[in-house]
């Protein structure tokens, strides 16, 4: 699967990478979020997972953004835990939601499900 990863904190961005390359994924990564959604909108990744605090624009504008232009699945990967956030994610078109630190069987599956949900065709 190719993966882009927006995380403005290098060592989480440098253990998401491994974790996604170890699973044999393609990750292309940034630390902002303005070159994120550029990059979303050019190229075809299948999967974007977005940092919710980033520079130049944060993870839920480029959800938002994203998802009104593409059917890209988006993980929002956030520290941010408040009931608030979650509603942020749901807005912006999420689908799905994860807090950090997470245990990385359980980021595989959450990672697993949304591309499986993604490509099921509605009824």
């Amino acid at each position: 699967m190719r993966i882009l990863l927006a995380e403005d904190n290098r060592t989480i961005a440098a253990l998401v990478r491994t974790i996604l390359e170890q699973n044999g994924h393609l990750v292309w990564e940034t630390d902002n979020g303005l070159e994120a959604l550029q990059y979303a909108l050019v190229n075809t990744p299948d999967l974007a997972i977005l940092d919710g605090s980033m520079p130049t624009m944060d993870g839920w504008e480029v959800c938002r953004r994203v998802k009104a232009q593409k059917a890209l699945p988006v993980l929002m990967l956030t520290v941010h835990a408040e009931h608030r956030d979650r509603e942020l994610a749901e807005e912006c078109g999420a689908d799905g939601y994860m807090i950090k630190p997470f245990e990385i069987p359980r980021f595989l599956a959450e990672l697993e499900r949304i591309v499986q949900a993604a490509s099921t065709p509605m009824r």
